[in-house]
């Protein structure tokens, strides 16, 4: 299963790794994780492979640069939904972050998180893959 975390503060997407790796291995066989600092790096990786396809793509909201919103827009404008990313998830200190992007946005972690909250949802959209 092909994981992605895009924050630009390295604890958070280690944490993620972590937890994620430790939490999902009786669920599925194999967790590969590609790791970015930046939205636009990851537009740009998206854009170098044609082929790759994440299915669970953990996103911080503000970052320098392009925001984790406007990310979620342009993978929404430019990939039919699902197709590129099939599961975004937000990670924010946002508390009241509330956006609809066609069903593309599947959850919201805020920040400060722990191990439960990423395993769980995790867990959860893993399920929801392996029925689709």
């Amino acid at each position: 299963m092909q994981f992605v975390t895009i924050d630009d503060i390295p604890s958070y997407s280690d944490a993620i790794i972590r937890y994620v790796c430790e939490g999902v291995s009786d669920l599925v066989d194999e967790v590969d994780f590609e790791r970015f600092t930046s939205a636009e790096d990851f537009l740009s990786f998206l854009e170098d492979d044609p082929g790759y396809v994440a299915d669970i793509v953990f996103c911080d909201v503000e970052m320098g640069g392009m925001s984790g919103v406007e990310l979620a827009q342009k993978i929404r404008d430019h990939y039919q939904i699902g197709s590129r990313v099939r599961k975004f998830v937000f990670v924010t200190s946002y508390r009241r972050l509330w956006i609809d992007f066609d069903g593309q946005i599947t959850g919201k972690i805020s920040k400060p998180f722990d191990k439960r909250d990423i395993v769980d949802t995790a867990r959860e959209l893993i399920y929801e893959l392996q029925d689709s």
